[in-house]
């Protein structure tokens, strides 16, 4: 919140289950290496296919050291 960055759970759910009414996709039992590298590309822009700009809005305040601490609380939800 200090950062001004919603929850993962407000759009993927508790358990990062995703939302599929609202397209939102599950991220739960992802490897949280390849969670923080789409983090990073959703930071840097790289990532821009229609409904990118709502995952790099989110991100683009978090440092690096920020991506690697949710990428490795999404690996861990089950």
């Amino acid at each position: 919140p200090a950062e001004g960055v919603p929850a993962c759970m407000s759009c993927h759910g508790p358990r990062g289950g995703g939302n599929p009414a609202a397209l939102f996709p599950s991220v739960s039992y992802q490897h949280a290496a390849y969670v923080a590298q789409r983090l990073r590309n959703y930071r840097d822009g790289k990532e821009t296919y229609p409904g990118a700009e709502i995952m790099s809005g989110v991100v683009k305040r978090l440092s690096d050291r920020q991506i690697e601490a949710v990428a490795s609380y999404v690996q861990g939800l089950h």
